[in-house]
């Protein structure tokens, strides 16, 4: 596989690590209660501004991930993540081009990925990845909390226990997507799980959240050492 083939179809799962959401649109709801607890924790983290994450990801049999780190939301998304790469069939050339564990910066314009330097070899000398946001894209919790809201078949699993939290469990489905996501007393998402059906293979997100309102702290890749995600897609290998 080159350079070229891996990076449109490995580096936006690594980077994104399971965060991404879709669906913004709210459709009438069935259960008031539901209804009010997903907006309640909706309201709260929005407010709360941040939090500590630990995301796993996998896609079909290709790739799994794993993430740690800080993300702000507050004022436009700010935060840097450690990606470790932990299996699958892309593994080996995920590492060799990507590196595990890897580096993902969320800027408000933009979020980049650091390379290795086979990667830059083949990139003009240039280590990190641009990748323009999708156009309305949210990748807040409140995010996944605004999915479940518009399935219009939200409903309460029950109370669970989640790494010694007590918490309610949700669950629904929207979008071509399961969402379920578990709130704590404090109307705080602890724990939220989306999976969906891809054309490289289900796809399956789990996102753990934490002390809320952490410094996030992130600093922008040098534009000399930076290319953007289409010029390396759209790049012809050299003669």
């Amino acid at each position: 596989m080159n350079g070229r083939t891996w990076v449109r179809h490995a580096t936006v799962c690594l980077a994104m690590a399971g965060l991404a959401s879709c669906g913004t649109h709210e459709a009438p709801k069935r259960d008031e209660g539901v209804t009010g607890a997903l907006k309640a924790a909706r309201s709260e983290v929005a407010a709360a501004g941040s939090a500590r994450i630990e995301a796993t990801s996998s896609t079909g049999t290709s790739l799994s991930s794993r993430s740690v780190g800080v993300l702000r939301w507050s004022g436009g998304l700010r935060g840097t993540l450690r990606v470790t790469t932990t299996g699958g069939s892309m593994a080996s050339t995920t590492r060799l081009m990507g590196g595990s564990p890897s580096q993902s910066r969320f800027l408000p314009d933009a979020y980049y990925t650091r390379m290795t330097d086979k990667f830059a070899a083949l990139s003009d000398g240039k280590h990190w990845i641009r990748y323009p946001y999708v156009s309305g894209a949210d990748l807040s919790p409140a995010a996944s909390l605004r999915l479940l809201l518009s399935s219009g078949n939200a409903r309460e699993v029950g109370p669970e226990t989640v790494r010694g939290v007590r918490a309610t469990h949700y669950t629904g489905s929207a979008h071509g997507q399961r969402v379920d996501v578990w709130i704590d007393r404090g109307h705080l998402l602890v724990k939220r799980v989306q999976r969906a059906d891809t054309a490289s293979g289900a796809f399956s997100g789990t996102v753990h959240y934490g002390d809320y309102g952490a410094r996030a702290s992130v600093e922008r890749p040098p534009a000399r050492d930076t290319v953007d995600f289409k010029d390396v897609v759209n790049r012809k290998p050299a003669a």
